[in-house]
Parts: structure tokens; sequence; C-alpha cells
């Protein structure tokens, strides 16, 4: 077997293999010996078929599986022979099998960019800045608080006011014709902007429990239903009930309301402890794309489109179980796949570039994941997912999480060595 290896780009190679005749010879025999022992032709009993016979009819069949046969296996030794460590499936051309002549293919494949890492020693980030906690941002998540605790009551004695619930029974129409979604009963609503039709709150402002009234409302051009977008609708509405949100006072008692605090002061202490961890934790985060920013900057190179496209799918996949976690799919994104794939496509590139840069600067700096590292992860994995760490074990791919233990144990190099500039 002779095996050659060209250059096609930084990413992509092409293999070509050639098999000897006496291979090809010694496969097509076996192929037909083995196809005669099951075949079944009409005027023979089995295992006594001719050869030009079993030629004539099976001819395409048995090259064919000759062909798959031969790349399957020598495509890896070939491989190994040109030291090639592809990272996506090969794309194969055959050439044409014959008796007593050699067999070649080719493949084409995608490989990892062979990348040195400059700049990544003495980033310079801004200067390091006192994180605090003031007491309005503690009284605006008090205020969060409040509006998820709060209740409705339903009043009797006034009309409906901007902020209110209401339920109510529409019917719209757009020149007298039904359309999509044009009629509701027993809807709960929020009496703000948003609710049904623009324009609707404002009509039904003032209106009392048990009030029915007519209005027309005209859509605006850019509403997203198309068939009634830049026309005037009539609508019929019936108010049934009025609610109104009533705030819980802030006092010891909505603190143990809360999670059982044991007063307000415990509640506010909380709060501020979570606040600053948030931003301790968006300064980090901000560090790093700081640094990662960096990195792309001084390291321009092509990133194998194997790794975007597998990253786009790892991302959809986590994205789809984070959506049937509430009870949803992608298909309510309002995208369609493809729509959904490009909106990934951007930021699927930039997490397998910067992947690529963290696992070239692990390689410069002789960087490795060591059993203490793969017990932490294991610890860490198991707590998250509340399964044993045994349990965790036998399901992770140790490849997929040495790469991960690289990646972060090189980041958390390279922001060691960062530099921040003095103010």
């Amino acid at each position: 077997m002779k095996v050659d290896l060209a250059h096609v780009s930084e990413i992509e190679k092409r293999m070509t293999v050639v098999v000897p005749p006496d291979t090809v010879d010694d496969r097509i025999a076996k192929a037909y010996q083995e196809l005669k022992k099951t075949v079944h032709l009409k005027g023979f009993r089995p295992g006594k078929a001719p050869l030009p016979l079993l030629e004539r009819y099976f001819k395409a069949q048995v090259e064919e599986d000759v062909i798959s046969r031969i790349v399957q296996d020598t495509y890896p030794k070939a491989l190994e022979e040109v030291h090639a460590d592809p990272i996506s499936q090969p794309k194969i051309e055959n050439g044409v099998l014959e008796r007593g002549k050699e067999f070649s293919y080719t493949a084409v494949f995608e490989i990892k960019p062979e990348i040195t890492v400059q700049g990544y020693l003495d980033i310079e980030l801004e200067p390091q800045q006192e994180i605090t906690v003031s007491d309005d941002e503690v009284n605006r998540e008090l205020e969060y608080l409040r509006e998820r605790f709060a209740t409705l009551k339903e009043v009797t004695d006034r009309g409906i006011r901007k902020g209110d619930y209401a339920v109510v029974d529409i019917t719209t129409t757009c020149n007298g014709a039904a359309f999509q979604n044009s009629s509701h009963k027993d809807f709960f609503i929020e009496v703000d902007d948003t609710a049904y039709l623009p324009g609707f709150a404002d009509k039904i402002v003032g209106l009392a429990a048990g009030t029915n009234t007519n209005f027309t409302l005209t859509v605006p051009e850019n509403f997203p239903q198309s068939d009634i977008a830049g026309k005037t609708v009539e609508v019929n509405v019936t108010v049934k009930t009025v609610k109104e949100k009533v705030l819980p006072s802030l006092d010891d008692e909505f603190a143990k309301d809360v999670d059982d605090y044991e007063n307000l002061a415990a509640l506010k202490q909380k709060i501020s402890e979570q606040l600053l961890e948030r931003k301790k934790f968006e300064a980090e985060s901000a560090t790093r794309e700081r640094i990662f920013d960096t990195l792309i900057h001084n390291n321009p190179f092509t990133v194998p489109r194997s790794l975007v496209e597998m990253q786009i799918r790892n991302m959809l996949l986590e994205t789809d179980r984070m959506l049937s976690a509430q009870g949803m799919s992608l298909d309510n994104l309002g995208q369609s796949a493809s729509q959904l794939v490009e909106r990934y496509r951007e930021p699927a590139e930039r997490q397998v570039r910067i992947g690529l840069l963290l696992e070239a600067i692990a390689r410069q700096e002789g960087i490795e994941a060591a059993d203490e590292d793969f017990d932490e992860e294991y610890e860490r994995i198991a707590a998250r997912v509340q399964q044993d760490k045994e349990t965790v074990k036998a399901k992770v791919d140790r490849d997929l999480l040495r790469s991960q233990i690289l990646e972060k144990k090189a980041l958390e190099f390279v922001m060691r060595k960062a530099k921040r500039t003095e103010t």
C-alpha cells in the first residue's frame, strides 16, 4: 500500500491511498466466494453457481462491497502511516476497481491548525476596581422581591387602572371578518402597553367590572401578525373582573415569607452578599472576555468548519435541554432550523477559536491534567447533577474532560500572567 498526504490548506489535507493489484484480486476473489455460498440462482444448488454467471448478475454489487471493505480496512492504517489526525469525517472519492490493477482512492479531511500562540504573556488589563454594593441596589432587589410576592385583590368600586389585572372576553374583527386569535374568553391580562393589541390597554382604562364596550384600533404596520398589520380592527370587550396588585409590607414578616429569614436586616444582608458575588462573577467574566479578545486579535487562523458545526450542534442541544426544563422546545424560539444554526454560528466559531488557542497555550507551557484535577472535576460534576462520583466517572468522557481541564488551567495561567494597568 502506498500513501501520499497532500496539503490543501492549513486545516485540510488530501490523502491518496494506492492498493496493489494482488490485494485487489484477493479481495475480489474472496467476495465472490462469500457470495457463492449464499446466493440462489435458478438451476444451481447453493455454492455451485459458476463465476461468470455471478459476475453477470452481481458485478456492481461485489465491486461496491469490495471498495467499501478496502477503504474501511486501509484508511486507519494509512492515517497512521502519514501521522495524520483528522477531526472530521473524510470525503472519499473512489477510483475504478479492476482485476490485475491498482485501486486508489482519495480522502479529504480537516485537521486542527498548527498554532504557536503569540502575545499571551503580560496581557494588559484595566485597573482592578473595588467592588461594592450600595443601599440603593439592595433596595431595588427588595422591590423586585415585593413584586414577586405581590397578591391580587379584586376591586369593585372603581374602573381599571394601568398596572391592574383583568379578566375579559374579547371579540375582534377586521372588515367584519374574524382572524387568527381574534376571540378570547376569560382572557387574563395585565393592563399595560403589551396587553393584547397596541393601544388596547388605553381603551379599557376606566372600565369597571360588568362593562361592555366597542372601539376601533389601528394596528401598526410593523405588527408581527401580517393579516392585520396596518389595518383597522373593531373590538368588542366585556370586563368581567378587575384586580389590583397589592405589594407586601417591607418588614420582618416579609423576610420570613421570602425564605424564612430571621428578620428584614438578615434578608438585606443576604441580598447584599448575593449582589457582591454577582458583581465579582461579572468582573471575572469581563476579564476573561478581554483576554479572549486579545488572544484572538494576536493570533489569526482559520477555524475548521467541522469543529464549528459540532459546536453549533452542542449549543442547540444545550438550548433545547434548558427549554425542555421549562416545558418548551426550540420551536418556541420562532426561528427555522437554518436560522437557528446561523444565529449560533458566530458565537460557536468564537468558542472553537478560544478552545484551540487555550489548548495550544497548554501545550506550549507544558500544562498537564493531573489525577487530582480529574478528581476535582468529577466531584464538581457529581455535586451539580446530584450523583455519586463513581457514577459520574463511568459516564463522563475522560478525553473530553482532559481537554476542558487543560483549557481551564491554561486560562488560569494567562490570567496570572496578565498585568493590570495603573490608574
